[in-house]
């Protein structure tokens, strides 16, 4: 009866360590994120290769860090910003706003794969950069 006792213990907390690893799909975002590939689509009349190299290494130098399920800490050359965000989990798109003003919402990307996929478009064409968890 002991034996059995102890068992049935053994199984509850294995089946509450099991269950409690899931966690979020937020929890599993918690970590520092780098750009790893920078693609450009810009108009070759108003750039010039010196130019895609430069905006290419400015993407990489930003990159962010993911605290908890809702803090987000963008860090680029000589700023920090932290701010909340949102998963939303029907198309997996990642927004983050700003404290002070939560109404003025910025989208960050989609989470495919394991790699946080961002297209922006600009005046002189489209930049797409894949982050990826370190």
């Amino acid at each position: 009866m002991k034996q059995l006792l102890k068992l049935t213990g053994l199984m509850f907390v294995l089946a509450m360590i099991i269950t409690s690893c899931g966690g979020s799909p937020e929890s599993k975002l918690v970590g520092t994120w780098k750009a790893q590939k920078v693609e450009t689509d810009f108009d070759e009349k108003f750039t010039n290769p010196e130019m895609l190299r430069q905006v290419v290494e400015m993407q990489k130098e930003t990159y962010f860090k993911i605290i908890d399920d809702s803090t987000l800490v963008i860090v680029s050359p000589g700023t920090t910003h932290e701010t909340k965000y949102l998963l939303d989990k029907d198309d997996n798109s990642i927004a983050y706003f700003f404290d002070d003003n939560p109404g003025s919402i910025n989208n960050l990307g989609i989470l495919s794969e394991g790699k946080i996929v961002s297209e922006s478009t600009t005046p002189l064409g489209t930049i797409t950069i894949y982050y990826e968890k370190e």
